[in-house]
């Protein structure tokens, strides 16, 4: 009995967790990467910043003209190739909150580009955790 109580505790616990950190869905994310990539696409930095976690700022407006300088990429009109794969997780305990992570193949100037971008909903807040860009 005492093994049957210890575990619906743990249960519990686990469940409680996730339901603190809300959970990420899979549209909630989509949607939330597709207005940050509108924003990039019309050098709109400022309010693609806003897209960003509060926990990881960042000055996007030097980072994406970086990339177009070193890659010459041209990333003022963006198309959404695929969605390859997704993860997601309830509780994700190095952030403290829930996680979805969508990697998608887009299309830019001449190039395929891989974006892996990881959505993070913590008590901080919501938003992009993590961008990492592969351009062929």
């Amino acid at each position: 009995m005492k093994k049957v109580a210890s575990i619906f505790l743990i249960l519990m616990f686990v469940f409680s967790l996730s339901a603190c950190s809300g959970g990420v869905s899979g549209d909630e994310a989509k949607s939330h990467i597709n207005g940050f990539l509108e924003k990039i696409e019309s050098e709109d930095y400022e309010a693609a910043e806003k897209f960003l976690h509060p926990e990881r700022p960042a000055d996007l407006q030097e980072f994406f003209e970086a990339l177009e300088n070193e890659k010459n990429v041209d990333f003022s009109s963006i198309n959404i190739e695929k969605y390859t794969e997704f993860k997601s997780s309830l509780y994700d305990s190095s952030v403290g909150g829930s996680t979805y992570s969508l990697t998608i193949k887009i299309a830019a100037s001449d190039k395929i580009i891989q974006m892996e971008i990881e959505t993070v909903k913590n008590d901080n807040g919501y938003g992009i955790y993590n961008l990492d860009i592969d351009i062929d």
